[in-house]
């Protein structure tokens, strides 16, 4: 009796101790700021989720689009799709909603697709992406003219293996 003891609590503690191991993580849980260039030229902060499955992006800046000219800010939830084994180049697509504070207020969704690629040897992230907009509020336009690159300097950096 006491050799079974023995081996049922060797097996939990293997069973509780395993799933531990194999949730380690080399990327996932940064913050990032850095800046966005281009149709929306802005300062960019970028919160990844713990496990690098999605993240939260707030921009703030100014809109180049003609039409709708003025200082803007962005809130968007992205999804990340890994693109490598290790999680550093990812796919991203999402969603969230502007605001656009210039003669008029305007706002409406915005959806956005791209690129999101975190370099191993320094805190840097860069992301080369695309940011439609349908503006529902002061006017009703789509505007798709916002292509940027984005880099951002990961402010709780930890040394990846």
């Amino acid at each position: 009796m006491r050799k079974w003891s023995f081996v049922f609590v060797c097996a939990f503690v293997m069973g509780a101790a395993l799933p531990g191991f194999s949730q380690k993580k080399d990327v996932g849980g940064e913050f990032a700021a850095g800046v966005r260039l281009g149709g929306t030229t802005a300062l960019t902060l970028k919160k990844y989720s713990g496990y690098n499955k999605s993240a939260w992006e707030a921009l703030l800046g100014w809109n180049f689009d003609n039409e709708i000219d003025g200082f803007n800010a962005s809130l968007l939830w992205e999804k990340l799709a890994p693109l490598t084994a290790s999680k550093k180049l990812n796919a991203e697509f999402g969603f969230g909603a502007t605001m656009v504070f210039g003669e008029k207020f305007y706002f409406g969704p915005s959806g956005i697709i791209g690129f999101d690629w975190r370099l191993k040897a320094v805190p840097i992230t860069m992301s080369v992406d695309w940011m439609p907009t349908w503006i529902l509020v002061g006017t009703s336009r789509f505007s798709g003219t916002n292509g940027a690159f984005s880099i951002r300097w990961v402010l709780n950096h930890r040394r990846y293996k």
